[in-house]
């Protein structure tokens, strides 16, 4: 749907006899287009678009946890400098309205090309309008980094061993991790076995949730005597129990 028929749709009446109500946009699809709009005006380092529908005193917080109001976050819209090309994309967004509120959710493609080198970076984003005089007006915005997929290293048969044993959290629940075939798998007391996906030295990360790190350490003889988690840092699991082979 074209941008005009978000802020303003003309109904033509001469000519279009059998045109009723059900050819004008839902708020469903006003919605989308607005931030579909905003999507496209950051792209194009459109100021003036991207301040249409935007409420100056409003809260926005970024990937970085920043909160800026509408006012503040409008000056950091800008074209991109010379040599960068990028491109934001909606992906899959979901609607709900209740009554003089809404909420937007969807996910957002990157891709920015910089001096021949190509960066893809997802996020996802949750706006909430507020109608007002017949108009909805973005009032609040939160935009959140999806961690990518760290890539996997090999990690021989011998070296897993290393990390096989029961662990437990202070006087806790305990897990354990052990060898399946050609995976290490972590299992905690109650919850299904996850796999280890090997990224460092005595670093793995939980497949599927790339945001989950699981980090060991190892004492002064060499022996991994303790397993954490990010990002909840200072959560040490003890390794109480060593199983070999």
């Amino acid at each position: 749907m074209m941008l005009r028929a978000v802020f303003g749709m003309v109904i033509l009446g001469v000519g279009l006899a059998g045109v009723d109500a059900a050819a004008q946009p839902t708020s469903h699809d006003v919605l989308l287009e607005l931030s579909r709009a905003r999507l496209r005006a950051v792209d194009a380092g459109d100021k003036a678009a991207f301040a249409t529908g935007l409420d100056p005193e409003g809260l926005f917080a970024d990937e970085d946890g920043v909160v800026r109001t509408g006012a503040a976050l409008l000056e950091e819209v800008r074209p991109l400098p010379s040599g960068y090309v990028g491109k934001l994309e909606m992906r899959e967004p979901q609607v709900r309205v209740s009554g003089d509120v809404a909420v937007v959710t969807y996910g957002i493609a990157e891709r920015l090309d910089l001096f021949g080198q190509r960066l893809n970076t997802r996020y996802h984003t949750t706006d909430v309008y507020q109608r007002r005089t017949d108009a909805w007006r973005l009032i609040a915005s939160h935009t959140s980094v999806i961690p990518g997929e760290l890539p996997r290293i090999a990690l021989p048969p011998a070296r897993m061993t290393d990390y096989v044993g029961r662990y437990r959290l202070g006087e806790g629940p305990t897990a354990e991790v052990r060898v399946d075939g050609a995976r290490l798998l972590f299992e905690r007391e109650g919850r299904p076995a996850q796999e280890l996906v090997p990224t460092g030295r005595d670093r793995f990360a939980q497949a599927g949730r790339p945001r989950v790190e699981r980090l060991f350490t190892r004492d002064a003889a060499g022996v991994v005597d303790s397993g954490g988690r990010r990002p909840r840092a200072g959560v040490i699991l003890a390794r109480v129990a060593h199983q070999r082979g």
